[in-house]
C-alpha cells in the first residue's frame, strides 16, 4: 500500500503534466481554501445573527412585559387604595332611612371627585363602583346600581374565594358597545361588620387598544408575534396572522419549561417560543418566532457571499488559465529548442521573452549556446595547440636519454679514470633527474621525495664543501603515504641558498622531519640562516597570490598553489621566521 502511495505521488509530482500540477495547485491553494473559508463563514454568519436575533427578540419582549405590566399595575395600585378608601365604605353601607338626598348627593360628588382624581394621576381610563342600595345617582355615571348589572355573566365571575378578578375584552360580550373593549380588574368590598356581607364591586378600566399598543409595538421579526393568553385563549397579539391549529397541543409542556427560548414544531414548521407569567394579573404574555425568520436574513448573506466567491473563484480560474498558458507556452518553445539542440541543431537560438524566471532561463540558455559557440571555436583552436605540442612533446622526449646517456658515459669513464669524486656527483646527479622525471608521473610516494630532497642536498654539499649539516628525522609509518612531487627540494634550495648561504661564513645547519598527526602528515624543513623581516616573510608567504616577485617568491607561490589545487585550501605552507636566527617552514598534507 506504502509503494502505491509512493508510486502515486511520484506520478502526480513528476510524471504528470504541468498544466495539471499547475491546476491542481490553483485547486489546492486557492479553491480549497476559499471553499473551507467560506463553509466556516456560513457557520459563523448562522451563529452570529441567531445570536443577535435572540437577543433583539429577548429585549423586545421584555420591553413589552415591562409595558403591559405597567398599565396592569396602575389597575391595581387604583384598587387597592379605593379599597382602603372611607368615602367608599360610607357610600356603600348608607340607606335611604339613615341619610338625605343633600348628604347622598355630597357623598356621590366626593366620590366622583375621589375617581377623576385617581384617573388623572395613575392614568386609568375609567373607575366605577357597584353599589347595593336604594341611592339614586341619576347624575353619577361611575357609581351604578348593583342590581342593574346582576344578569352580566362577568358578576357570576366572582365568589368568595376569589373576590377579585381580571377581565379582559371579551369578558364583556354581554356589555353596551361602548363598555366591551376595556381590561377591567375588579374587587368585591365587603362589610367590615359582616365580612360575608359584600357591599360594593370595585371596577377599573383600562382601554384595550392601550394594552394592544403596548403588545404590538414589539417588532421581534417579520412574521414573529407577541401574545397575551389567558386559558390558551389569545386575547391580544402584536400579528394578525392565526397561528396553526397544533400551536396550543403543547402549549401547557412549554410553559412549564425553564425561562428562555425552547422549540415548538408545528405543521407549520418550528416555532421558537418563550412565555412569561405577568405578575397582577397572572395571565400569560408568549412570543412565538418562526425558524425561518430567524435565518432568512443568514440566508439572504450566504446567497450573497455565495456569488461573491464563485464570481471570485471564476475570475482567479481565467486569471490562472491566462498565466499557465503564458507560463507554458515559453516553456514549451525552451523545450523545443533544446530537443532541437540534441538533435544536432546548434545553430538554433532562442529569443527570451519576459524578465522573468522563465525570461531569465530562455536568457541563459541562449547565452549557454552562445557560450558553447565560443568554446568550440577555443577547443578547436587547443586541438591544433596540442597537435603541435605533441610533436615538441616527442622531440623532447630525445633530451632526457641523452642526458642519461651521457651521465652514464661520464661515470664511465670516471671508474676507468679511477676519479671516485666525479662517479660518485654523476651517479647523484643522475638520481636526482630520474626521481624528478619519475616516469611522467605527479604524485609520488613521499619516500621518493625524502629522497629526492636527499640527493640535492648531496649534490649542493659536493659543489660547496660539505658547508650544510643536515639532520633528518624521519619517522617511518610516513614514507608511504603519497605527496605531488618536487615540493621538498624547492623548500630545502631555498633554505639553502637564502638562508645559510646568505651568512658570511656561508654554513649552516638544515633539520628536516616528518610527523603523522591524525588525518594530516605535517613536514618541516628548519634551518640557521639569515632569517626574513616580515615584510619580507609577508611578501614570500602571506600573500601567495598578489603575484608580488621577491627572491624566491615564484617557488614558493608555485608549490603552494599546487597543494590548494591538490588537496585544498586547508592544507599548504606556513612560515614563521627570525631575522639572524632563522626560518621554520611547515608543509601540511592529508593522508589519502
Amino acid at each position: 500500500m506504502k509503494n502505491k502511495l509512493q508510486s502515486l505521488g511520484r506520478s502526480l509530482l513528476l510524471d504528470g503534466k504541468l498544466r495539471s500540477k499547475l491546476l491542481w495547485i490553483y485547486f489546492l491553494l486557492l479553491l480549497l481554501p476559499l471553499g473551507l473559508f467560506t463553509m466556516y463563514a456560513f457557520r459563523r454568519i448562522n451563529t452570529v445573527i441567531e445570536k443577535q436575533t435572540f437577543s433583539a427578540a429577548q429585549k423586545a419582549f421584555v420591553d413589552t412585559q415591562t409595558a403591559v405590566d405597567d398599565l396592569f399595575d396602575r389597575l391595581s395600585q387604583v384598587v387597592d387604595i379605593l379599597a382602603m378608601d372611607p368615602n367608599v365604605y360610607e357610600l356603600a353601607g348608607s340607606s335611604l332611612e339613615n341619610s338625605t338626598y343633600i348628604q347622598r348627593l355630597q357623598d356621590s360628588n366626593q366620590l366622583t371627585m375621589t375617581f377623576h382624581y385617581l384617573r388623572s394621576l395613575s392614568g386609568v381610563d375609567r373607575i366605577r363602583v357597584y353599589v347595593n342600595n336604594d341611592y339614586l345617582y341619576t347624575n353619577a355615571s361611575d357609581i351604578v346600581d348593583l342590581k342593574s348589572v346582576e344578569d352580566r355573566q362577568w358578576l357570576k365571575a366572582f365568589s368568595p374565594e376569589a373576590p377579585t378578578r381580571w377581565f379582559a375584552p371579551g369578558d364583556f360580550s354581554d356589555e353596551p358597545l361602548e363598555s366591551d373593549r376595556c381590561y377591567s380588574l375588579m374587587r368585591v368590598i365587603y362589610d367590615p361588620s359582616h365580612v360575608l356581607q359584600p357591599l360594593a364591586i370595585l371596577r377599573v378600566d383600562i382601554a384595550a387598544n392601550r394594552v394592544e399598543k403596548a403588545v404590538g409595538r414589539s417588532t421581534i421579526t417579520e412574521n414573529g408575534m407577541v401574545f397575551l393568553l389567558h386559558d390558551n385563549r389569545i386575547l391580544t397579539s402584536s400579528s394578525e396572522t392565526d397561528l396553526p391549529s397544533d400551536f396550543w397541543e403543547n402549549i401547557e409542556v412549554n410553559r412549564k419549561l425553564p425561562g428562555g427560548w425552547s422549540d415548538l414544531k408545528t405543521q407549520w414548521g418550528t416555532f421558537h417560543t418563550q412565555y412569561v407569567s405577568l405578575d397582577n394579573s397572572g395571565w400569560i404574555l408568549g412570543a412565538a418566532l418562526p425558524h425561518d425568520d430567524i435565518f432568512r436574513v443568514s440566508r439572504e448573506l450566504q446567497m450573497e457571499l455565495l456569488a461573491v466567491v464563485v464570481m471570485l473563484a471564476l475570475a482567479a480560474y481565467v486569471l490562472a488559465y491566462l498565466i499557465t498558458r503564458s507560463i507554458l507556452r515559453r516553456l514549451l518553445r525552451l523545450n523545443d529548442t533544446m530537443h532541437a539542440v540534441e538533435q544536432g541543431n546548434i545553430s538554433i537560438r532562442l529569443e527570451p521573452v519576459g524578465e522573468d524566471e522563465i525570461g531569465q532561463l530562455m536568457q541563459s540558455f541562449s547565452n549557454m549556446m552562445n557560450r558553447i559557440d565560443t568554446l568550440m571555436d577555443e577547443k578547436l583552436a587547443q586541438g591544433q595547440q596540442i597537435k603541435a605540442l605533441e610533436l615538441k612533446a616527442l622531440q623532447a622526449q630525445i633530451n632526457p636519454h641523452f642526458l642519461y646517456n651521457s651521465l652514464d658515459l661520464i661515470n664511465c669513464t670516471a671508474i676507468v679514470h679511477n676519479v671516485p669524486q666525479i662517479s660518485t656527483m654523476v651517479n647523484a646527479l643522475a638520481q636526482f633527474y630520474r626521481l624528478s622525471l619519475s616516469r611522467g608521473r605527479e604524485v609520488i610516494p613521499l619516500s621518493d621525495e625524502l629522497r629526492h630532497a636527499r640527493l640535492y642536498v648531496q649534490i649542493q654539499n659536493m659543489r660547496f664543501e660539505n658547508r650544510v649539516h643536515v639532520q633528518w628525522d624521519i619517522e617511518q609509518e610516513t614514507l608511504p603515504y603519497p605527496i605531488i612531487k618536487i615540493v621538498l627540494q624547492p623548500i630545502i634550495e631555498n633554505a639553502i641558498i637564502h638562508g645559510i648561504f646568505e651568512k658570511p661564513d656561508k654554513t649552516g645547519s638544515l633539520s628536516i622531519s616528518t610527523r603523522h598527526l591524525g588525518e594530516s602528515i605535517r613536514i618541516t624543513v628548519e634551518d640557521d640562516g639569515v632569517g626574513m623581516d616580515p615584510a619580507t616573510r609577508e611578501a614570500n608567504f602571506g600573500a601567495m597570490h598578489s603575484g608580488a616577485d621577491t627572491k624566491g617568491g615564484y617557488g614558493v607561490r608555485n608549490i603552494n598553489e599546487r597543494l590548494h589545487l591538490a588537496y585544498g585550501a586547508s592544507y599548504g605552507l606556513q612560515c614563521e621566521s627570525t631575522p639572524g636566527k632563522g626560518t621554520k617552514v611547515t608543509i601540511t598534507i592529508p593522508c589519502q
